[in-house]
C-alpha cells in the first residue's frame, strides 16, 4: 500500500504543470495533500468531540431524572420538618416537660423522659435528613451546571472546528484547479487519509502508549553518580542525550530507531516505527514541584503536519509526564532545562518533622 501511495505520489507530480507554485517551501501538491489531510482529520477529531457532548447530554438527562426525584423527596419532607420547626419555635416542645409535673411516681418519670429524648431524636433526625436530602439537591445543581459549562465548551469548539474545515476546503478546491490531473491527485489524497487512519493512528497510539510506560521507570536513570551537589538539600540532576537514548532502546526495541534530542528547552523525537516515520516536538513544564508535563506542539506523519486536535488527542489519552516523587517521596524540582543535549534538574530534598507529636 505504501509502495504504491509513493509511486502515485510521483505519477501526480509529474502530471502536474511546473507552475512554480509554492506556500513556505512546499509545492502545490505538497500543500493540496496537507490541507486535505488536515481537514479529514479535522473532521475525525469532530466526531469525537460529539461522541462526547452527547455522552454529556446523555448524562444531564440523568441528573435531570435525579433532580426531579430529589425535588419531590424535598417536598414531602418540607411539611414534616417545617411542623418540627414551628414546634420548637412556638414552645410546644418545651411544654411537654410540664408532664414531668403531673408525674405520679418514679416509673411515669422515666417513662416520660425516654418518650421525650425519643421525640427530640426523631426531630433532630427528621430536620438533619432534611438539610442533608437538600444539600444532596445543590450537589446535583452544581453538577448538572459545571455539564453545561462543559457542553458549552465542546459546542464552541465544535464550532471553531467546523469553521476551519470549511476553510480549508475551500482552499484546497482552490488549488485542485491548478493541478492538471485532478483524478489522480484525489485519489492520491484518498489514500493518505486512509493510510493514516488504517495504520498511522494506530501505530502513533502503540507507540506513545510504549513511550507513556516507560516514562514510568525513568527513576531508574536517576543514580548517585549522576547528582552534584549544591548544598546540603540543594542538588543537580544532569541526565545525557545519549544516556536517555541507551536507557529507551534497553526497555523496548522500538526506540532503538528513534532519537530523543535535548536543545533549546525542547524535547525532539525523530525516528521510524512499522515503517511510519513520525517526528514529535514538545517541551516540559513545571506545573508543580512534584510533575514535570510534557506538552506537544507540533506532531508529524510521514511529513505531514497534524492538527492540534490530533495532539490534544495524544496528550489526553497518554501520559508522558514525569514526576521525581517516583525519584523519592520528597524530591522536589525548583527549575529544570534541556539544554546542549543534557537534562538537567535541580531539585530539594524536603523534610518534614514534627516535633510536637505526641506520643
Amino acid at each position: 500500500m505504501r509502495k504504491w501511495l509513493f509511486l502515485l505520489l510521483a505519477l501526480c507530480l509529474a502530471v502536474v504543470p511546473c507552475i512554480g507554485w509554492a506556500e513556505e517551501g512546499q509545492t502545490l501538491e505538497q500543500l493540496i495533500l496537507q490541507k486535505h489531510f488536515t481537514q479529514k482529520e479535522l473532521e475525525r477529531n469532530l466526531t469525537i468531540v460529539k461522541a462526547e457532548e452527547q455522552a454529556l447530554l446523555d448524562e444531564l438527562a440523568q441528573l435531570d431524572l435525579q433532580m426531579n426525584r430529589q425535588a419531590a423527596v424535598i417536598s414531602a419532607m418540607q411539611r414534616r420538618a417545617g411542623q418540627i420547626t414551628r414546634a420548637y419555635y412556638t414552645g410546644e416542645r418545651v411544654s411537654l416537660l410540664t408532664l414531668f409535673f403531673n408525674a405520679k411516681n418514679f416509673n411515669d418519670i422515666l417513662m416520660l423522659s425516654e418518650f421525650l429524648q425519643r421525640l427530640f431524636e426523631q426531630d433532630m433526625n427528621t430536620l438533619a435528613s432534611f438539610q442533608s436530602e437538600r444539600q444532596k439537591a445543590a450537589s446535583l445543581l452544581a453538577e448538572k451546571q459545571q455539564r453545561l459549562d462543559k457542553v458549552r465548551e465542546l459546542r464552541a469548539h465544535f464550532e471553531r472546528q467546523l469553521a476551519l474545515i470549511l476553510q480549508l476546503e475551500k482552499e484546497k478546491e482552490e488549488k485542485l484547479k491548478l493541478v492538471g490531473d485532478v483524478t489522480s491527485m484525489e485519489s492520491l489524497m484518498d489514500h493518505l487519509v486512509t493510510d493514516w487512519r488504517k495504520r498511522g493512528l494506530p501505530a502513533f497510539r502503540s507507540y506513545f502508549g510504549v513511550l507513556a510506560q516507560v516514562m514510568n521507570s525513568l527513576p531508574e536513570l536517576v543514580t548517585s553518580d549522576r547528582f552534584k551537589s549544591n548544598g546540603l538539600l540543594t542538588h543537580t540532576l544532569t541526565i545525557g542525550e545519549a544516556e536517555f537514548n541507551e536507557f529507551l532502546a534497553s526497555k523496548n526495541e522500538i526506540f532503538k530507531q528513534s532519537h530523543f534530542q535535548f536543545s533549546d528547552n525542547q524535547l525532539t523525537v525523530d525516528g521510524v516505527y512499522e515503517d511510519i516515520h513520525m517526528k514529535i516536538i514538545g517541551h516540559y513544564e513545571l506545573v508543580s514541584p512534584t510533575e514535570l508535563r510534557f506538552k506537544m506542539t507540533d506532531l508529524y506523519y510521514d511529513g505531514f503536519e497534524l492538527p492540534e486536535s490530533t495532539i490534544a488527542e495524544m496528550e489526553k489519552e497518554y501520559d508522558l509526564a514525569f514526576y521525581p516523587a517516583k525519584i523519592a517521596p520528597n524530591i522536589q524540582v525548583e527549575k529544570f532545562s534541556l539544554e546542549d543535549q543534557e537534562l538537567q534538574l535541580q531539585i530539594k530534598i524536603g523534610l518534614s518533622f514534627d516535633f510536637g507529636a505526641k506520643r
